[in-house]
């Protein structure tokens, strides 16, 4: 990453439509939106160090390999770059072909760029949220488990956690289909139903990594 990343990674939150032109337009698309992508990536593979580190566990479902439940973050901290990055080419190569039958006009780097900013964008609503009560839990403000246990009960945290995940779908959903309508040069609608199409591919292939 450089600084010209960086510069061009913030200014995404507030001027995206002028920040993806700026992006097409710099002949990097494919830099850019592995730039881009590192963020959560690397972000989440933090969160599962902390949280193994604080002796956390699921606490609302059975892995689907067959691992110790205490294990379970362990596994994820490997697991996270690998899922993150296959995440972002299978649905970079959906959205792709998907647009192109639809006579899109962008190319596969650009989608990447898409894919890439919009994921490492919107996963900031969830993102700050995990990481800070991984960090509680690390240095023993807060009981991991027992935390976990109160996001899923009717609880106060489980509805912050429900709209920020709200937030997360929203936010991703809009910038994927901005990015496709300026990319693809596709009309709003086609637009939106792609993203919604790419969105659920990347959820789909991340949640058999971390599942």
């Amino acid at each position: 990453m450089n600084a010209g990343f960086l510069a061009i990674y913030l200014r995404m939150f507030y001027q995206p439509r002028r920040t993806f032109r700026f992006i097409f337009d710099s002949g990097k698309s494919l830099p850019y939106g592995f730039y881009a992508l590192l963020v959560p990536a690397l972000g989440y593979t933090l969160f599962y160090v902390m949280a193994y580190l604080a002796g956390g566990s699921p606490s609302t479902f059975k892995p689907w390999l067959a691992l110790p439940i205490e294990e379970y973050f362990k596994y994820d901290i490997v697991l996270a770059l690998p899922g993150y990055y296959l995440s972002w080419i299978g649905a970079a190569g959906t959205v792709y072909l998907i647009s192109r039958l639809l006579k899109g006009k962008g190319g596969f780097d650009q989608v990447l760029a898409i894919i890439g900013f919009g994921v490492g964008v919107a996963t900031w609503s969830s993102l700050l949220h995990d990481l800070t009560d991984a960090l509680l839990s690390v240095i023993g403000v807060i009981d991991m488990r027992e935390y976990e246990r109160l996001l899923n009960e009717p609880t106060f945290w489980r509805g912050l956690l429900l709209t920020l995940y709200a937030i997360y779908f929203f936010w991703i959903l809009t910038l994927f289909a901005l990015g496709i309508r300026l990319a693809q040069r596709l009309g709003w609608a086609r637009s939106v139903v792609v993203a919604f199409i790419g969105l659920a591919t990347f959820q789909v292939i991340l949640l058999i990594f971390i599942r």
